[in-house]
């Protein structure tokens, strides 16, 4: 492989970098829309507000919640418990090594990955528990399943660490294509199966206990003359809803399917690297255009297209109070009816991009900016 292959591989795709907002030019890249004007219907306020690290423009830092905590990686090497309720400090840690990816938490533990491949074990007070070398960077979240903690590293393996000493369990390993997208996925876990969106458009259902692949479909096959336009990877959270597992990939399709067996409940034509969320009978995706899109849970048909957000670089929608929440390149966070997409609410921050997903914990909607700021936003 070519020196230059390993960078993009390492980094992002220069040719798609416009879409992406960390590698291109600004020449590069469509012009942003103009901030919508939008007259505040559903009150919606910044309940609390911290730091928690300084700024990290080409990382994504997804926070998570561990009982009444919500704990935050910031940069370059913080790890952070705040109160739920009221943002109060209730911990914080250095790391040894560059923090990255964000945090994953359950059953009593917090694990957070780094660029060295380090993985850093602590429990609800913030005690240290363990950490683990792994095969390569991470830069998604880790996350907890019954007994053990899954990482995904940027060589394409995703590993289970067991949750009491971080020991290798087991380890998924597939070959990846010439060219991929940094890969921030979340994993999703749902009654000991986890749920992983991976290169060259396929998701992957994997067994908790041993790593057994249950099920490896394709949400999109990878078309075009060349390296770049073949890119069809899935690079968010994949979500449970209804008896489905949704996802959507780059230059690809968003697409359901039953988590039994994979098989296709429905797919569209679609491109997001953002992600999908979703609420009652519909599914919510954020395309690589800025556009906040609307589907029918059950068949797929499009319900709305909101695209007044276009080439804002918006990040993927979170359900809060029954509104859809998307945050934008200029820190913007926009609220939209779940009907019809329409604007009720929009909310000021520090200015910087929230480039990973909002967090719903217990109707709190929590962002993440890339200047380090953690937000807690309440509707009423």
């Amino acid at each position: 492989m070519s020196l230059q292959r390993q960078f993009v591989r390492g980094l992002c795709l220069s040719a798609v970098a416009a879409v992406l907002a960390a590698c291109a030019a600004p020449s590069n890249a469509p012009t942003p829309s103009p901030l919508p004007k939008v007259k505040n219907t559903v009150n919606a306020a910044v309940e609390w507000r911290a730091s928690a690290g300084s700024k990290a423009e080409f990382l994504r830092f997804l926070p998570a919640s561990l009982g009444d905590l919500v704990v935050v990686a910031g940069a370059p090497d913080n790890l952070t418990a705040y109160k739920l309720a009221g943002g109060g400090v209730q911990w914080r840690v250095r790391l040894e090594k560059p923090v990255a990816g964000g945090v994953g938490a359950g059953n009593g533990i917090v694990a957070v990955g780094t660029l060295k491949g380090v993985v850093y074990a602590f429990d609800a007070n913030g005690k240290p528990l363990w950490n683990s070398q792994t095969t390569s960077e991470i830069v998604a979240p880790p996350a907890v399943a019954d007994d053990v903690v899954l990482v995904r590293t940027g060589d394409g393996k995703i590993s289970a660490l067991a949750i009491s000493d971080g020991s290798v369990k087991w380890q998924y390993s597939r070959q990846l294509p010439s060219l991929t997208l940094r890969n921030y996925a979340p994993f999703t876990v749902a009654n000991g199966v986890v749920y992983a969106g991976l290169p060259a458009g396929h998701l992957a259902a994997l067994s908790a206990e041993d790593g057994r692949v249950l099920w490896d479909t394709v949400v999109s096959q990878p078309k075009g003359a060349t390296e770049v336009e073949r890119v069809a990877d899935i690079v968010s959270a994949p979500v449970l809803t209804g008896g489905s597992v949704c996802t959507a990939s780059y230059q690809g399709r968003v697409a359901c399917f039953d988590p039994r067996n994979g098989s296709t409940v429905w797919s569209r034509e679609a491109s997001s690297y953002s992600g999908v969320a979703f609420d009652g009978n519909k599914v919510f995706l954020t395309d690589d255009q800025g556009h906040v899109r609307a589907y029918e849970r059950e068949t797929g048909r499009s319900v709305w297209d909101q695209d007044k957000l276009a080439a804002r670089i918006v990040s993927a929608p979170a359900v809060v109070g029954g509104y859809v929440a998307v945050a934008d390149f200029e820190g913007y966070v926009h609220l939209l009816n779940e009907d019809d997409g329409s604007f009720v609410a929009q909310l000021a921050t520090d200015g910087s991009r929230i480039a990973a997903a909002p967090q719903t914990f217990s109707d709190h909607l929590i962002l993440q900016s890339q200047k380090g700021d953690v937000y807690s936003v309440g509707i009423k």
